[in-house]
């Protein structure tokens, strides 16, 4: 695609990328600060390490911002390439990573630590994407629409089988949701999805009931009164700090619940400091930009030439907001704790990396024109 016919990126959309980036910096530090101290490092230790990890995304993000993205159509073996890498990766992540938290997730590449599921979101993205164009014709005939659809979900199937088995649940079920979603905006016939949404929700009940720690999960989600000091103790102490912080919040840094009260604070919980030290209006504000994201998004999906790059674009959008949503949900009890970080905000390197590849990818799709 020639230069004359791309507009600039989505300005808006990289303001309220780059004000969740800030906020989410902010907002690592205060909750942070304490837990660094305590394992003896300075206080700015996960802040360093997340910069770190926001400078290598910025790069990221300019760099996918420049791509044409619909050379991945015409040509989806580099999407091939990365996919057998990932499951290379996620396969030695359960040989080879460290069990933290009673997960295997990582893995040491050198000086850094990598986490491959947070990367396979995207990729599974442009793999659905492509895969929905590339044979849309089948999509008219029940008969060649199952056998497709089936070898889709067979791609998918070994790299979401390690995810499952690190054990992550919620990224599991969000690289599972959005791909639904692309199936479906992608034109697969709607009694397929009459048939796959029971089948994937009996399988997700029965890992939930199979799985002790994922059976207690839910019990303390639908009482954590039962277990305050156990089970229940993580929403609990979530409600309280978002709670107390009321309409203003208790100020930046004066939040109490990071203070060894609520477990993952930094990461998985940090919206519930927010809550505490920004009250209301902080935890809005969030919501707001995310919604804003999702705006920003929609609209560009909207603009995009081709089936691809629309459902490219979706994707991407629903990956960071539908995860936002459900961190929320998790942290004002609306929803089983899934171990999910908030995009642009919760500690985590890697994860901020993909969210910034996403982003990336946003921004080269604005700027091709309909």
């Amino acid at each position: 695609m020639s230069a004359e016919v791309r507009r600039p990126v989505d300005r808006w959309l990289v303001f309220f990328a780059l004000a969740l980036l800030a906020l989410g910096m902010v907002a690592i530090y205060s909750a942070s600060a304490i837990k660094a101290s305590q394992n003896h490092s300075a206080a700015t230790a996960f802040l360093v390490k997340q910069l770190v990890g926001g400078f290598i995304g910025v790069l990221v993000m300019l760099g996918f911002s420049q791509l044409d993205l619909t050379t991945l159509q015409d040509d989806p073996r580099p999407l091939y390439v990365a996919y057998g890498v990932l499951t290379a990766l996620l396969l030695a992540v359960l040989i080879l990573g460290p069990r933290i938290n009673g997960a295997h997730r990582w893995i040491r590449l050198g000086p850094v630590s990598v986490q491959p599921s947070e990367f396979l979101k995207p990729l599974s993205v442009l793999i659905a994407a492509a895969w929905m164009v590339r044979y849309r014709e089948a999509w008219k005939d029940h008969r060649t629409a199952l056998p497709k659809l089936l070898g889709l979900g067979g791609i998918l199937l070994v790299p979401l089988a390690l995810v499952l088995r690190e054990p992550d649940f919620g990224t599991t079920f969000l690289i599972v949701f959005v791909t639904l979603m692309l199936t479906y905006l992608g034109g697969a016939p709607k009694w397929v999805f009459a048939i796959a949404i029971p089948v994937l929700g009996a399988l997700g009940a029965a890992f939930v009931v199979l799985s002790p720690y994922r059976l207690a999960r839910v019990a303390s989600f639908l009482n954590p009164e039962a277990d305050p000091l156990g089970k229940g103790h993580q929403a609990l102490q979530s409600l309280v700090a978002v709670g107390s912080g009321g309409l203003l919040g208790v100020g930046l840094g004066d939040g109490r619940q990071k203070l060894f009260y609520l477990p993952e604070a930094h990461t998985d919980f940090i919206y519930a400091v927010v809550g505490e030290e920004a009250g209301l209006i902080g935890t809005v504000v969030l919501l707001s930009l995310f919604s804003a994201v999702l705006w920003r998004g929609y609209r560009i999906t909207q603009r995009a030439s081709g089936g691809y790059l629309k459902l490219c674009a979706m994707g991407f959008v629903l990956l960071l907001v539908v995860q936002a949503f459900m961190n929320m949900s998790v942290v004002l009890s609306l929803a089983p704790n899934k171990g999910i970080p908030l995009p642009f905000i919760s500690y985590g390197p890697n994860s901020l990396i993909a969210s910034m590849a996403c982003l990336g990818f946003l921004l080269s799709i604005s700027k091709d024109t309909a």
